[in-house]
């Protein structure tokens, strides 16, 4: 049994500096946990924004392959996001011998066969709590408390940008672009925020989640993606008003009997949902187990410490296996990349629909909007017909079509169809209803 665990940090930003605080606040807790000293020996970084926390026994670089090179280093904790170098840190590390902890969704959803095939030819572990949920501990729930299930289904609202962003359109009736600028202000948003309000992000998340249910790979290649970059405030303000509902970016991934079937849209919430009540940057995430049923998790996705804590936890886990000398457990979906998954297709997806026309108001019209729907064999749920949004087009009128459970496939074909109509005045709006 080893007295001590040394640690080397890849990556000092927000997350990186937020674990090394919270190692350093329960520095007591952890090794007690853990039965042995855990030490940070190294800190890799560009630059050192939080250098009160950095104390004199841990080294600094700028060059990562310092601390792979090191053999004294026993785990090496990956933050820097983005894809490169950090995949090369982590395989190189895998390969030097060291166990690996990382928040990066990003190599783990692109590379995930590459990761894993490395860590089990090399018997060392790699964790990755903080890189699905922020400080929620799904990916936890799903390897060790849920693993006397099959889990069949997964339903999340994973990013807390678009969350925040919804939020804000819902509750104060901000159009996106005002909704977008106050979550940047908030520090939720990005600069450049494509690749959360197009829906990449929780394409990243839900793929690693569904591998981890399906005991293999699912690649983000395979998520239908859809962002809230079109989404109205008219919209959500009906959604509210008449529907009592609200609007939620949803990952879900579901094993139908045609295969896995991966998507990342914008969809209706009812307010009676517990989802509907996860509010700003909160992530929640349902988990439905043959055995166990459905199983929900809540808590923030985002924040340095939320997160932060995340990492920790995975240091926890993984240090004591390492003093304890039973590191060398790759996780179970590694060992099953070898068979072909099954991948079902959207348009066999059934679920309610949410139509807005904008169309002229002329006798007939409606009559056209629903036999296109009945030829598809799409069925109506409810019909209605207000001003909503029309004040620059003043001869047009906007109807609500609210379908009953229908397939992608045939709503696609209705919603194509009606906006070849000459009487149809813009684009019609598709949401899904969960």
């Amino acid at each position: 049994m080893k007295s001590h665990v040394n640690l080397a940090l890849v990556g000092f930003g927000t997350i990186g500096s937020g674990t090394l605080q919270l190692l350093k606040e329960h520095r007591r807790d952890v090794e007690a946990r853990v039965g042995a000293k855990v030490r940070m020996k190294w800190i890799c970084a560009k630059e050192y924004k939080y250098p009160q926390l950095i104390d004199k026994t841990i080294r600094k670089t700028k060059n990562w392959q310092d601390v792979i090179n090191d053999p004294d280093v026993d785990c090496v904790i990956e933050l820097m996001g983005g894809t490169h170098p950090a995949l090369d840190v982590v395989t190189a590390a895998l390969k030097a011998g060291k166990h690996v902890v990382t928040a990066n969704k990003a190599i783990l959803s692109k590379h995930w066969n590459d990761i894993f095939g490395t860590a089990e030819r090399m018997r060392k572990l790699v964790y990755f709590e903080a890189a699905v949920g922020g400080g929620v501990p799904v990916v936890q729930a799903l390897n060790e408390g849920l693993a006397g299930n099959k889990i069949h289904k997964i339903v999340g609202i994973l990013n807390g940008t678009t969350n925040f962003i919804l939020t804000q359109m819902q509750e104060t009736g901000a159009s996106f672009d005002e909704a977008l600028k106050a979550a940047q202000v908030a520090g939720f948003a990005e600069a450049n925020p494509t690749f959360d309000i197009e829906g990449i992000d929780a394409a990243q998340k839900i793929s690693i989640l569904a591998s981890l249910a399906a005991g293999q790979w699912l690649s983000p290649d395979h998520v239908t993606s859809e962002g809230i970059s079109r989404l109205q405030s008219t919209d959500s303000r009906i959604i509210q008003e008449r529907f009592n509902c609200t609007i939620k970016l949803l990952a879900i991934a579901e094993k139908t009997p045609r295969g896995w079937i991966l998507r990342v849209h914008p969809t209706l919430v009812p307010n009676a949902h517990p989802f509907a009540h996860a509010r700003n940057e909160y992530n929640a995430i349902a988990l439905h187990g043959n055995a166990v049923g459905e199983v929900m998790l809540y808590g923030k996705g985002a924040g340095r410490l939320p997160t932060a804590s995340a990492v920790l936890s995975d240091i926890i886990f993984i240090s004591r296996q390492i003093a304890n000398g039973t590191a060398g457990r790759v996780p179970y979906v590694s060992r099953r990349d070898h068979q072909t998954v099954e991948f079902g297709s959207m348009n066999d997806v059934r679920c309610r629909y949410y139509l807005r026309i904008t169309t002229l108001d002329k006798p007939g019209v409606l009559s056209k909007l629903t036999g296109i729907l009945g030829k598809n064999k799409v069925s109506l749920a409810s019909v209605h017909q207000d001003t909503f949004g029309n004040q620059s087009a003043p001869s047009s009128v906007t109807v609500i079509l609210l379908t009953h459970e229908s397939r992608e496939a045939d709503v696609q074909a209705s919603v194509k169809a009606i906006d070849r109509l000459s009487t149809t005045k813009a684009k019609t709006v598709l949401l899904r209803m969960e």
